[in-house]
């Protein structure tokens, strides 16, 4: 009966047909459509035994319905709180903006640095971001900030390449590379969006290039509090703030008179002490806006895992066209490097390995395949490959004793007195030793059944020379009178 109440003869198909049926629910003319309709379009005409969850694994297993999907099908991992850097300068974040538009000296990209704890700036601009060019950018900025215990850098070939990875190898510097295409990992990105504004800003106003625009843009951000620490970069990094064009009008309008300096052991205490309080503050804000944000990003968010060898989809953040699949793959996991990262390799694709987040990818479910078996009645046919099945002699002279006590006295540590001794206890209770099956009433042990329902088994199919092992089997229990004949109900059910 259907949901009008109307009686509707529905037709159970054949288990050997289901497949094709399935697949004609939901290919082709019918659309690739969800589990639901695709549902409602079966439950029309046909119906079989858990047909409704063989359609929704069908479905879920769909290839194309797979690489197309939505966007953003599945819900975003929990935040992972990065720890707060607390020197300044240790760990440096370092990435490549660009291209922008060509200046008159051939400048076209931007090399960006930020310190991630005082989220102190600086960048150089350069003509490419060959590996030559972003070591010696590299130089300039280590000029200014020091060389770093740390370097987070993306994964982009100028910072991967064998001159830049052998570049900071020699000065002690460890690398750490950002998953691909997940801004969140790399706190420089944001300052790119902030940098390219202020440019865009500057250039509009004075008409001058944005190479010229650049150092007062970063002389900008350098004094304006950053909202992660409540201080300016320039506070935590020199200890006072630089005096900016406001700071030199306002002493002017104020007609502050210069005042005596004071020893320099003071000043140096006094800055120790005020450069101290500020990073205490800075750290007490930075960890108070991560607990915050992570607050508000995990309100929805669910913890997702894969495991290794599992088979994903990775979000294609390139597509040629609007038609285009938003997912591609599938790849393999191949090493889980935390929570959130996994190193993914696809398919056909000889270069290393890349790092995802887990945000970037969803699991795919490969549909099973159906293997169809050949077996064959003739007597004869693929003997090699029959199961053997042992067969019992009832000829107690098979048993080779001496075959046996020769390789048991190779393989133990007994010596020639005692492999004698259990030579004789052997033949001396050899019907104890015998391989024909025999009774006993020693022990007793009854077979009680859970349910007295009984339990079908699908009959199958065994080869002649198997059936005449086990009609041999039978016969010979039954000649032994250990064993009798009965019937049962469920055979002949």
């Amino acid at each position: 009966m259907d949901k009008t109440g109307v009686e509707r003869l529905l037709l159970v198909v054949p288990k050997k047909y289901r497949n094709d049926l399935k697949a004609f629910c939901h290919e082709g003319t019918s659309g690739h459509l969800g589990v639901t309709k695709t549902k409602d379009i079966f439950s029309r005409h046909f119906f079989w035994p858990q047909c409704y969850k063989e359609i929704e694994d069908y479905v879920r297993s769909c290839d194309r319905c797979q690489r197309v999907g939505k966007p953003f099908d599945k819900k975003k991992a929990p935040m992972k709180i990065v720890p707060v850097i607390q020197e300044v300068f240790s760990k440096i974040n370092v990435d490549a903006c660009g291209p922008l538009p060509v200046t008159p000296s051939g400048k076209r990209y931007l090399l960006t640095a930020m310190c991630l704890s005082s989220k102190y700036p600086d960048a150089v601009p350069v003509e490419d971001i060959t590996s030559v060019t972003v070591v010696d950018a590299l130089l300039q900025i280590f000029s200014r900030m020091g060389f770093p215990k740390v370097l987070q850098l993306d994964q982009g070939s100028s910072f991967t390449s064998a001159l830049s990875t052998t570049f900071l190898e020699k000065f002690g510097i460890k690398v750490v590379h950002s998953s691909v295409y997940h801004p969140q990992s790399n706190p420089i990105e944001r300052f790119h969006r902030t940098v390219k504004r202020v440019l865009k800003v500057l250039c509009l106003e004075s008409g001058s290039d944005w190479e010229q625009a650049i150092y007062p843009a970063l002389f900008a951000l350098r004094t304006v509090t950053h909202e992660s620490t409540g201080f300016t970069p320039a506070e935590l990094v020199h200890g006072k703030n630089l005096r900016t064009p406001l700071t030199l009008l306002y002493e002017k309008w104020l007609d502050v008179e210069e005042t005596e300096g004071e020893p320099v052991t003071e000043y140096v205490f006094s800055l120790i002490n005020r450069m101290k309080r500020c990073q205490e503050l800075a750290i007490s804000k930075m960890e108070e806006c991560q607990q915050k944000n992570k607050t508000w990003y995990d309100k929805r968010a669910v913890k997702r895992e894969f495991r290794i060898g599992d088979l994903v989809l990775i979000f294609a953040t390139f597509k040629s066209n609007k038609l285009s699949p938003h997912w591609t793959g599938p790849g393999t996991i191949l090493r889980k490097l935390s929570e959130t990262n996994y190193v993914v390799q696809l398919p056909g694709e000889k270069a290393t390995s890349k790092v995802y987040h887990v945000n970037m990818l969803k699991p795919y479910y490969k549909r099973p395949e159906e293997i169809n078996y050949l077996i064959s009645d003739l007597e004869g046919e693929n003997d090699e490959e029959q199961m053997e099945i042992p067969c019992v002699d009832s000829n107690p002279n098979i048993l080779d004793l001496e075959e046996m006590f020769q390789d048991y006295g190779e393989s133990s540590n007994m010596n020639e007195d005692q492999i004698a001794q259990m030579k004789n206890l052997i033949w001396k209770y050899m019907k104890c030793f015998s391989n024909v099956p025999g009774r006993t009433e020693l022990v007793m042990h009854d077979i009680e059944l859970s349910e007295e329902q009984s339990i079908l088994s699908k009959p199958y199919r065994t080869s002649p020379r198997q059936n005449a092992i086990l009609k041999t089997e039978i016969q010979k229990m039954l000649d032994l009178k250990n064993h009798r004949n009965c019937f049962s109900d469920c055979i002949h059910q």
